[in-house]
């Protein structure tokens, strides 16, 4: 079983995550949610997630900066980025932190659930 946290400062959008994992994707548990990048790494600590679906723009601590941090507390960890925003800067600032992915919100549940089963099919592997 692996280990997802979901990190966005929005609960709607980690409530309807939370759905979509725990409806289509057996094999992971939604263990943790954080609002801010700051509350993500105390939850990241605690329950060393194997991928974090994490927010750009949040108050406190943008997921940009908590991605930095989080290296070395889940080195491991896949991270992807969901976010509104289609910067350029941004794609690059995640792609040069190792992310797993980036998706535009809304992300539709398929694309999410792919995402998703691509990363633990390629960690089985």
């Amino acid at each position: 079983m692996y280990k997802l946290i979901v990190v966005d400062d929005e609960e709607l959008e980690r409530q309807a995550i939370r759905y979509i994992v725990d409806r289509f994707c057996p094999d992971i548990s939604v263990v943790g949610e954080a609002g801010d990048g700051a509350v993500a790494l105390q939850v990241a600590a605690q329950v060393q997630p194997d991928i974090v679906l994490m927010d750009i723009r949040m108050p406190e601590m943008t997921g940009l900066d908590a991605a930095k941090h989080m290296r070395a507390i889940v080195p491991e960890a896949k991270i992807i980025f969901i976010t509104a925003f289609s910067n350029l800067d941004y794609v690059e600032a995640a792609a040069s932190l190792g992310a797993a992915g980036y998706m535009l919100k809304p992300v539709r549940p398929e694309k999410l659930v792919s995402s998703l089963q691509c990363i633990t099919h390629s960690k089985l592997n």
